[in-house]
């Protein structure tokens, strides 16, 4: 059975503040294999780590950084740009990029291959017109389908059963909510298609998953407490 990988969700983000250089930097300590993180476009058109649509209710998108950081230093924590959390990761971990919104998904690749090897990067996104620019212009690059719960568990696995072949063709990898892989839609993918499943805290959930041989990785805020249950399943 291949190795499963442990991804640190945001980071390490139960012991830093998530989508900062702390909690990337502690998720290479503990030992991740990878990262997870998110990517938005701000109003100066910066590329910043950053995961909620919003920052004391005024929308990213429409905030240059300098103020974005204004106001998340008077919480304590620095959103960083991707160029600087993918310096301070390149070669130590790999990464999961995600990408928000639509509309910025080249210069996104553009970063990443300037500073990481394709195979140590992917890009991935819950929108599949995002992923299908990423292949027109980057064939290279791996992407992944994002796959949640927003529109119901059955809604998402018919919808997927029905696009199967043409999702295919510009998906390299999914990552899927745990609640959508406890349904059974693992069948549904090719083996040869790796698979991530998020969020990942529970330890029994950790446990069944590192058991399944479909999952590939496992997406999680306690990657410390993960690599640990992995160990002890590797010993057995």
């Amino acid at each position: 059975m291949p190795e499963k990988l442990i991804f640190a969700h945001r980071g390490a983000s139960k012991q830093e503040c998530e989508n900062t250089l702390q909690a990337f930097a502690k998720a290479i300590e503990l030992g991740a294999d990878g990262i997870e993180l998110d990517v938005q476009k701000t109003a100066d058109k910066r590329l910043a780590v950053f995961h909620d649509s919003s920052i004391n209710g005024r929308k990213i998108n429409s905030l240059p950084l300098a103020e974005i950081n204004k106001i998340a230093q008077s919480k304590n924590y620095q959103v960083p740009e991707l160029e600087e959390v993918l310096n301070l990761t390149a070669g130590k971990v790999k990464v999961q990029i995600e990408i928000k919104q639509q509309g910025y998904e080249k210069e996104v690749a553009e970063i990443a291959l300037k500073i990481l090897k394709p195979e140590d990067f992917t890009i991935i996104s819950f929108h599949p017109k995002s992923l299908q620019t990423i292949k027109q212009f980057f064939s290279e690059v791996k992407t992944g389908l994002i796959i949640g719960t927003d529109y119901g568990r059955i809604t998402q696995i018919l919808w997927f059963a029905f696009n199967r072949s043409k999702i295919l063709a510009y998906t390299d990898m999914f990552s899927i909510d745990w609640r959508i892989w406890i349904s059974g839609f693992s069948k549904l993918i090719p083996a040869s298609y790796p698979l991530f499943v998020w969020t990942a805290d529970g330890e029994s959930l950790i446990k069944s998953l590192l058991s399944d041989s479909a999952v590939s990785g496992i997406v999680t805020n306690l990657p410390d407490r993960a690599l640990q249950l992995k160990k002890e399943y590797e010993q057995k």
